[in-house]
């Protein structure tokens, strides 16, 4: 089991390293989703075939976050603004 996860984490490091190449919030978000996804799949199922529908659903998932959200100032609680993300209206 250890060495499924380490691998499945390693790759998940990996995948997210590579979205700084895209160039859209959208293809950003379906790498990191399916590499979290395939990580998370291959960690819960142990086999190759949870890693692979956990990469398809994330990739789907993440494809949409990044699609319909944006940066955006927001105030917290204490007035200060930061940098968030917003949902597309």
């Amino acid at each position: 089991m250890s060495k499924v996860a380490a691998l499945a984490v390693a790759g998940a490091i990996a995948v997210s390293s590579l979205s700084g190449c895209y160039a859209t919030r959208a293809e950003k978000g379906a790498l990191i989703g399916a590499g979290t996804g395939a990580a998370v799949g291959a960690v819960a199922t142990r086999s190759v075939g949870g890693a692979a529908a956990g990469a398809g659903i994330g990739a789907i998932a993440g494809y949409l976050i990044g699609r319909n959200t944006f940066p955006c100032q927001k105030v917290n609680i204490f007035g200060q603004p930061y940098m968030g993300t917003c949902i597309k209206p």
